[in-house]
Parts: C-alpha cells; sequence; structure tokens
C-alpha cells in the first residue's frame, strides 16, 4: 500500500513539472508568433497532454476529488491523442529526412484517435483499440529509436541533446510498453524518468537557441544601422539654394532601410529632381533603390528632358529589378525661364501652390512604372514656375499613412495643408508636413507602415530672368 502512495505521488509530482513546462512553451511559442520552426509548439503540446495523462492516472484522485468525473475515460482519450504531437515533435527536429514516416504515423494516430473517440462515446469497451495503440506505439518507438542513431541531418550540439532526450524517452517508452503487454517486466516509473530527461535536453536546447537567436539579432541590428548610414549618405545634402531655386527635403524610412530615394541633377541653369519608390520594404527595396543614383548620374547628358531621363532609367534598371517596380516622378526646374518640365512612372502626382494664383495645382502625366516593360516611352508637360512657387513631390506613403480609424491622409488634406503653410518657409514647411503626418498617424518613424518622402522646391524671386 505504501509502495502504491509512492508511486502516486511521484506520478502526481512528474505530471504537474511536466504540464508546467508545457505551458511555458506553449507561451514562448506564442511570443515568437512569426518564427517558422515549430517545435517550441510541439513540444509544448506533448508535454501537456502527457502531463495531464499523468495526473488523470492517478490511482488516489477519484476518490479525492470529483469522483464523479470519469477519469479512466480522460486518461484513455488523452493515451490515444499523445502520440501526434510527440511524432510532429520529431519531425522537425531530428527526424527532418525521414517525412514519409512521420506523415504515416501521424495519420495511424489520428484514425486511431477517431476510432476511440467513437468507442468512448458509445459506452463500448476499448480494449481492442487500446491493444491496437499499444502495438503503433510500438512500432512508432521503434522508428523513432532508428531516427535517432541514424538521423541523416548535420549534428551539432543541440541536435546531439535532443537525439540523446528522444533516444532516452523512447528507450523508456518502449520498455513501459512492452512491459504493459508482458514482454518485459513491469516498471511503472520509467517512461515519466524518460520524459523528464527529454524535458532537461529541450530546455538546453530551447536556451541555447534563444542565446544564438539574440546574438544573431544584434549582428543583424549593426549591420542594419551600417546599411540605413550608407543610405542616407547616398542621398543629396540639400542646403537649400541651388541654380535659382530652393530644396528641402523630408526622408523617413518604415524600417532600418527604405526603398524611397531622391536625387538631384543640376547643369547652372536649371535643376532636375528626381522622386522614386521601389515596391516591397527592406534590405531589397533599399538595394534596388542604392542603384537609382549611379543610374540617374549617367542621364545627366540629357536632364532637361523628364521623358527622355525616365525612358533611359527604364532601360537600364529593367534588367536588374527582378519581381520589382518602381515607380517615380522627375521634374526639371529652369529657373531662367520660370517654367517646370515634368515627366511620371506609374508615380503619385506633384502638387504646385502658385503664389499668384493662391491656390494648389495637380499634374500629372504619367507613362508606366520603371522595370518591367524596357521599352516604354513617357510623355512630359510644362507648366508656369514663377517666384514664390513651391513644388512638392512625395512618395504614396505620404498620402496613405493611416491613423487609429484606418483613414488615410489624403490627397485632399495634402493640398490643405500647402494652401495654409504656403506663407511659411519651406524648410519650416517641411517640418511641420512631417509632423503633421506623424501625428495624423499615431506612430512614431520606428512602427510607420511604410517609407515616407518628400522633396519640395521653391523659385527664388531673383532667379528669373527679366525680360
Amino acid at each position: 500500500m505504501q509502495a502504491r502512495v509512492v508511486s502516486d505521488v511521484f506520478h502526481l509530482a512528474v505530471g504537474e513539472l511536466i504540464v508546467s513546462a508545457g505551458l511555458v512553451a506553449l507561451v514562448l511559442y506564442r511570443f515568437r508568433s512569426h518564427t517558422t520552426d515549430r517545435s517550441t509548439l510541439y513540444f509544448g503540446l506533448s508535454a501537456l497532454i502527457y502531463g495531464l495523462r499523468e495526473i488523470a492516472g492517478w490511482s488516489a484522485l477519484p476518490s479525492t476529488l470529483f469522483p464523479s468525473v470519469r477519469w479512466h475515460t480522460i486518461e484513455s482519450s488523452l493515451t490515444l491523442v499523445v502520440g501526434i504531437p510527440f511524432v510532429l515533435f520529431v519531425g522537425c527536429t531530428i527526424g527532418r529526412a525521414y517525412q514519409w514516416f512521420i506523415n504515416t504515423v501521424v495519420i495511424a494516430n489520428v484514425l486511431l484517435a477517431i476510432i476511440g473517440a467513437v468507442k468512448l462515446i458509445q459506452g463500448a469497451p476499448a480494449y481492442s483499440v487500446s491493444y491496437l495503440n499499444k502495438a503503433v506505439v510500438v512500432a512508432t518507438l521503434v522508428g523513432w529509436c532508428y531516427i535517432g542513431i541514424f538521423p541523416r541531418i548535420p549534428i551539432d550540439r543541440e541536435v546531439r541533446a535532443l537525439r540523446m532526450g528522444l533516444l532516452v524517452l523512447g528507450f523508456c517508452a518502449l520498455y513501459q510498453n512492452l512491459s504493459v503487454i508482458g514482454v518485459l517486466p513491469r516498471l511503472g516509473f520509467i517512461e515519466p524518468f524518460g520524459m523528464v530527461v527529454l524535458l532537461g535536453t529541450f530546455l538546453y536546447v530551447s536556451a541555447s537557441r534563444s542565446l544564438r537567436l539574440e546574438t544573431n539579432l544584434i549582428a543583424i541590428r549593426k549591420e542594419l544601422d551600417i546599411a540605413r548610414k550608407i543610405q542616407s549618405q547616398l542621398l543629396p545634402a540639400l542646403d537649400g539654394g541651388m541654380a535659382g531655386v530652393e530644396i528641402h527635403a523630408r526622408y523617413s524610412p518604415a524600417g532600418s532601410v527604405a526603398g524611397d530615394f531622391y536625387d538631384v541633377l543640376c547643369d547652372g541653369r536649371g535643376v532636375g529632381v528626381l522622386i522614386a519608390d521601389v515596391s516591397g520594404h527592406g534590405v531589397p527595396a533599399a538595394l534596388s533603390a542604392s542603384m537609382l543614383k549611379v543610374a540617374l548620374k549617367a542621364q545627366a547628358g540629357q536632364m532637361t528632358s523628364p521623358a527622355k531621363v525616365l525612358a533611359g532609367l527604364n532601360r537600364t534598371m529593367s534588367g536588374a529589378l527582378g519581381d520589382q517596380f518602381i515607380t517615380a516622378a522627375y521634374v526639371y526646374f529652369d529657373a531662367a525661364r520660370g517654367e517646370l518640365q515634368y515627366a511620371g512612372a506609374g508615380h503619385p502626382p506633384v502638387l504646385v501652390w502658385s503664389a499668384m494664383r493662391k491656390k494648389v495645382e495637380c499634374l500629372e502625366e504619367n507613362g508606366v512604372f520603371l522595370g518591367p516593360f524596357p521599352w516604354a516611352k513617357y510623355s512630359e508637360l510644362r507648366a508656369p514656375f514663377e517666384p514664390g512657387d513651391r513644388c512638392l513631390l512625395f512618395t504614396d506613403g505620404l498620402v496613405e499613412a493611416e491613423n487609429r480609424g484606418e483613414e488615410e491622409f489624403g490627397a485632399a488634406r495634402l493640398r490643405d495643408f500647402l494652401a495654409v503653410h504656403a506663407d511659411e518657409p519651406a524648410d519650416a514647411a517641411c517640418s511641420a508636413l512631417l509632423d503633421e503626418v506623424t501625428s495624423w498617424s499615431g506612430t512614431g518613424p520606428d512602427s510607420q507602415q511604410d517609407d515616407i518622402t518628400f522633396v519640395v522646391v521653391e523659385l527664388q524671386p531673383q532667379a528669373v530672368s527679366s525680360p
């Protein structure tokens, strides 16, 4: 009797320990929801079900707690399904080279669980299902042990530790199942012992992976910081006056690096301004954006023709973008003549504040975006650009910024802003616009949904030649 009590206490303590470990593993997986590694999920489910089965099998439980509950039925149900997450755990750790085996075992366990559930619902004896389940478990554990000995995957410290834990549990579970059917002497504590060993190896592997991931994340952050600095150095330093116009810009990437880009060409008579937005985000978009700087310099000889500049950029970039594409707008400001020339490639229109007419005008002359169609042609338009006029070039992240109600900042609100702030200095207006959009969306640069970039060009009063 005393030995039975000791065994019950042991199983209860082990069950509670394993259930706690399973819940911790599931919580950890929940907070790492973006990972593709499901070993933590499968281990958590395995430990939770196994621990609950140990608790349900405690012989003193029916007489002390909730005697009306059919604990034997619960234990039997857990026994039928506990093998599924265990096999999936093996499959995504040391058994990756044996997917056919994992699939076969999962299907067999699911079928047995369904048949067993039907038997339990009908109240019919489930002895045949129980013996069949033990046969499947024995066959599974034999294969499990074989996989542990011959995993056919690269062996590192983590795999070695998991292999040891899985082998110990596999042999212990195999021994216990063979003892249940009378092949070997009965040792009721041996399988829980194997589970505790696996728990220890899993905790070691989890800690090792967390440390390695944290180290990798630190290295990636450092590399992204370097990439951000390099990308910011590719953007022109706009200090105000240039060939009769005043230019200011704001660049706010959604991440460490961005797919937005702007640059300036100057021939002494006028200034050409390019703004572009590469599809996608992050490093791939940033690499494509960086290539635009070299590509634009190659167009310096025809910088006075926006249509030719975009056509040249399109031919240059078409073979280097893969599945990406680029929207762009290019404007040449002829300060001496008091006019601008504009062409676009699938990009948002430019907005011009007319100081004389006191209104905002929208200019749009779009061709197809850059990249997919190397022989695409572009057209351009001319418009007056008089002293005090202000031109805004921007990427779609500016107008598509959403507030908490998922309402976009929008082109109408942007036009109103230009009109209201027309009398402010251009640089101050740029800062106010970025603050306005950031306030609208309620987020900082680290959490904004898209890159935000815009350039403001204002014609200086003394720049226009007298007739």
